[in-house]
């Protein structure tokens, strides 16, 4: 926490209240067929799918490029920006009345957590109030800046945790005792509840919880410089204060409503198993054939699996590598794929193991599938300034994109104004 020379706090994850732009339920009766996972998880079959489910999808706003039909102009995103434009003067989607706060609960059949949707100002990494945990690339920022530069908004939240001690725990189960304004099952049978947070009292309490905290960005890395390059933008040209001075943000407590961690696997073009070295300290086991049905994968820490495919061999990491909090993940890029001469250009990144197999069957190469870090590693790296490769983690379950978004043509300067804390 921070303090003021008279020794006051002062608030340092500051969440406003925003009104959300939303689909209109009488319109769009489900919800769930017109929402979807976070983009980075998606690929073209999923997107397909989910179009034919309901042509109003959000994924023809947050990737337009990856769906397949002919665009009105070459740039997708001025497309998708004048879609959404559309969709707003048929009433598909329409804002709020006023700002508010937002409590979202969502989950799986294995976890259920629940935090506050706002808009988080924004604060620049070196601040250490909002702490990456992975490097970005550049690619994927300037396609996300495509996106919010076209639409002037931000459609999609990121995930931010935090350790509230369950400050907020009384006031969220309250809230969560009434009846939900969303209640959705999507299509992949998680189920996400919303709540309008309009009550002055209550919006404080959630504010005064959150605010002396850092927060973890656990899912929203090119989001969040994306943010910062549209903030930037906005203020070389002049533009002053306004809504990009703020990101589209999902807090949780970490201490109240702890997130499980997935694997992002790794695919490798154009490397040959059978030939590969590996430095001393490393255990390699022998290679034996791949069961194709279930492709193995690590089932402890400090422990790979590598397959071609075909052909499956064990690797064990030494105990202590770079350091004795250090996880699989930099082991893996900090002495394996050097010492193979692996470039950044050769690597692919899953969320399943399927995925990565596949492309390594594609491409030639090795499918490196790996042990989930824990969040107590992926904090400890970014107290400690590290930052891990990219694309390290997989924060689970997954929030749903649609359900709440912001419009920057929806925010005024009333909007904007400070509330007391």
């Amino acid at each position: 926490m921070q303090a003021d020379p008279d020794g006051d706090p002062v608030s340092t994850l500051d969440l406003r209240p925003f009104p959300a732009l939303r689909f209109n339920p009488a319109i769009v009766p489900d919800l769930g067929e017109v929402t979807s996972p976070p983009y980075d998880v998606m690929d073209r079959t999923m997107i397909a799918d989910l179009l034919e489910e309901n042509p109003h999808n959000i994924v023809r706003l947050i990737l337009p490029r990856l769906v397949n039909e002919p665009l009105e102009v070459d740039d997708p995103y001025v497309a998708a920006a004048r879609r959404l434009s559309r969709w707003r003067e048929r009433g598909f989607l329409v804002p709020d009345q006023q700002p508010v706060l937002y409590v979202y609960e969502y989950g799986d059949a294995v976890d259920r957590v629940c935090g506050v949707v706002g808009a988080l100002a924004l604060h620049d990494l070196a601040d250490r109030v909002v702490l990456p945990h992975e490097d970005v690339i550049p690619e994927i920022v300037a396609d996300r800046l495509a996106m919010m530069e076209s639409s002037q908004a931000n459609l999609e939240p990121i995930l931010l945790l935090y350790d509230g001690q369950r400050a907020a725990s009384e006031t969220m189960a309250t809230i969560r005792r009434s009846t939900p304004d969303i209640d959705v099952q999507a299509g992949d049978g998680t189920v996400h509840r919303v709540w309008k947070v309009s009550n002055d009292l209550t919006i404080d309490r959630l504010r005064k919880a959150i605010a002396p905290h850092q927060a973890l960005i656990a899912d929203g890395h090119h989001r969040y410089a994306t943010y910062l390059q549209v903030q930037a933008h906005h203020r070389s040209a002049g533009d002053g204060a306004g809504p990009w001075d703020r990101g589209l943000a999902l807090l949780i407590d970490q201490s109240e409503f702890p997130m499980r961690l997935d694997a992002i696997h790794r695919s490798i073009a154009e490397l040959d198993l059978g030939s590969l070295s590996v430095p001393a300290g490393f255990d390699v086991g022998p290679a034996r054939r791949l069961d194709t049905r279930r492709p193995a994968v690590p089932d402890r820490p400090r422990r790979v699996v590598l397959t071609d495919g075909t052909l499956v061999r064990a690797l064990d990491l030494p105990a202590v590598c770079t350091g004795e909090d250090s996880t699989d993940i930099e082991t893996v890029h900090e002495r394996l794929l050097p010492a193979w001469g692996v470039s950044e250009d050769r690597i692919g990144y899953h969320h399943m193991v399927r995925q990565a197999v596949h492309r390594a069957v594609q491409e030639a190469g090795v499918a490196v599938l790996l042990h989930p870090s824990t969040a107590a590693q992926v904090m400890a790296a970014a107290r400690a300034g590290r930052i891990l490769p990219r694309k390290s983690t997989s924060f689970g379950p997954k929030p749903r994109m649609g359900l709440i978004m912001r419009s920057f043509v929806d925010e005024v300067d009333s909007v904007s104004s400070p509330r007391p804390t």
